[in-house]
């Protein structure tokens, strides 16, 4: 079994980032408002008040305005496919599993249309507007991995960010995605 993180290591780029921008156009209003409750969080977690879950809670607020919400996810993700990065079209197992910060409502479509059924990401409730449980990153990626799969150990493990060393630390082998580059990660 491999593990992937899911932003700028099998797509190009972030997801939420294009996302929020792909409906800054089709819901201004919505999102504008929700991009500036996130920015007052982060201004309070300065000051120990907030915290990225309540910043990405936030952010993503405005998904409880969407009209037709799993046709729109739908076309995001088509328009969106063309970043889906070579290496992982050319290697991909059925058994793949994509561990992902970004919100579940965004990486399991994307996990769909890959034919990928193992997909473990931020928790979100579209119809509050609100983060379930803890942001899935770092740390948590694998406690949320081990609760599901009862394995120690996987094959192998790609991410594009050293924030992601507690997979590289179940896998036999790690690899750090630099663009379209795969270098083999050793701690030293």
């Amino acid at each position: 079994m491999n593990i992937y993180d899911f932003d700028n290591t099998i797509l190009k780029g972030d997801s939420s980032i294009k996302f929020i921008k792909y409906s800054l156009f089709k819901y201004p209003f919505n999102v504008s408002k929700s991009i500036l409750k996130a920015f007052k969080e982060y201004i309070k977690s300065l000051f120990h008040q907030s915290n990225l879950t309540n910043i990405k809670s936030e952010l993503f607020s405005f998904v409880k305005y969407i009209n037709n919400f799993d046709d729109y996810i739908n076309e995001f993700i088509i328009k969106n496919q063309k970043y889906i990065k070579k290496f992982y079209l050319e290697q991909k197992k059925d058994n793949d599993v994509i561990i992902s910060a970004s919100p579940e409502f965004l990486i399991k479509p994307f996990g769909k249309s890959l034919g990928i059924k193992n997909v473990i990401a931020t928790q979100y409730d579209i119809k509050n507007g609100k983060i379930i449980g803890k942001n899935c990153k770092g740390e948590e990626k694998i406690k949320r991995f081990k609760e599901i799969y009862n394995i120690d150990k996987v094959l192998n493990a790609y991410s594009d960010s050293l924030s992601d060393k507690p997979m590289f630390n179940i896998a036999k082998q790690a690899y750090l995605v630099k663009g379209n580059k795969i270098i083999k990660y050793n701690e030293k």
